[in-house]
């Protein structure tokens, strides 16, 4: 709840009140990992008396250490062939996708029994998913951290971090999915530094460059002023024009392509300047496409993107994850393992007097 990103700390903050306004009934705090930072800010909000965690290591797992090998996808084809339960993780959705068509031709005999599992899926689509890996008619699932929050099958094998983790934390919790039964399972690293540039390209969407962010704002008070010339409104305070992030995109590269902007980088800003006022936006949504009203608020004073907190956070998340590439990337494959066979809790997040178990 207190790592940076999340999107939800402001909401968090406001957790202590809304108990109390509930009568401070007894609260249950769980979480699946919590560094001493995480775990004292989550004491601090809710005040927590009693902390209950697991110390259990994981003696079981074992690393297979191929950071940075050269061909990836024949090796983790191997992995796949030898037909055991094996989880292997990627970044995006569409990264899913494909590698599970690679994989099926590369490992025809085992073609039908690969898979994949993202959050673009339905819910019941992913439900019947992990029900087929669960009952081994899936052998091989390729996914996003979708897959796992919740999650308890005991048999998995193998876990192939294909794709860079965004954390350690998340390195911890991915490499906890293997050998749950307790029986000897083995975690494949296979990113590199590759693997760390798509990851940083993927956090700076939400924390998109000044400048980037500077013209998407600027094409947008130019739609708002043709807007207000076409309209009839009475008010310029009631004049929307409707845009997709797609949209958007093209007519800030085309009219000034200093940058090339994306799709992602006009959503993140969208999202930056609603939270700052300078646009008011509503859903215009239509036959599945993904559109929106915009008005672009009348405003004379200055505005530092560092007041958003969305952007903020956008920011330390990418400096967050540059310090655990460096980690990850140089770190020993023994010293790695150490930190991994062991679940992230708190070791000293309470007061004198007050209690930890195990």
């Amino acid at each position: 709840m207190a790592q940076a990103g999340s999107g939800k700390r402001e909401a968090y903050d406001k957790l202590r009140d809304i108990v109390a306004m509930m009568g401070n009934p007894v609260v249950l705090a769980a979480t699946a990992t919590a560094p001493d930072e995480t775990a004292a800010r989550i004491a601090e909000v809710l005040d927590v008396r009693e902390v209950v965690y697991d110390g259990a290591d994981r003696p079981n797992l074992r690393i297979d250490d191929r950071r940075s090998l050269r061909d990836k996808d024949s090796y983790l084809a191997s992995i796949v062939a030898s037909g055991e339960k094996t989880i292997v993780y990627v970044n995006s959705r569409m990264g899913s996708v494909d590698l599970t068509r690679s994989l099926r031709r590369m490992v025809p005999q085992i073609a039908m029994q690969i898979g994949f599992y993202n959050a673009g899926l339905s819910r019941d689509e992913r439900s019947r998913i992990e029900r087929l890996f669960r009952e081994n008619v899936l052998r091989v699932l390729v996914c996003t951290s979708a897959f796992g929050e919740g999650v308890d099958i005991a048999d998995v094998r193998h876990v192939v971090l294909y794709g860079m983790p965004f954390s350690e934390v998340e390195f911890n919790q991915i490499s906890g999915r293997a050998g749950r039964n307790g029986q000897d399972a083995c975690i494949h690293l296979l990113f590199g530094s590759r693997d760390a540039a798509v990851n940083q390209d993927i956090l700076r969407q939400a924390a998109p460059e000044h400048d980037a962010l500077g013209q998407v704002y600027r094409e947008l008070r130019c739609l708002q002023r043709d807007a207000e010339s076409r309209s009839d409104a009475v008010r310029n305070e009631d004049v929307f024009f409707t845009m997709s992030d797609e949209e958007l995109a093209r007519v800030c590269n085309a009219r000034t392509p200093r940058f090339s902007v994306t799709p992602d980088v006009c959503a993140s800003g969208m999202a930056v300047f609603e939270e700052l006022g300078l646009v008011r936006l509503r859903d215009a949504s239509t036959n599945g496409v993904a559109r929106r009203q915009v008005h672009v608020c009348a405003f004379g004073g200055k505005v530092e993107l560092t007041d958003s907190v969305r952007y903020r956070e956008g920011l330390d998340e990418s400096e967050a994850f540059a310090r655990f590439t460096e980690w990850v990337m140089r770190t020993p494959a023994s010293s790695l393992r150490e930190r991994l066979i062991r679940p992230i809790a708190p070791k000293g997040v309470l007061g004198e007097g007050e209690s930890h178990v195990r």
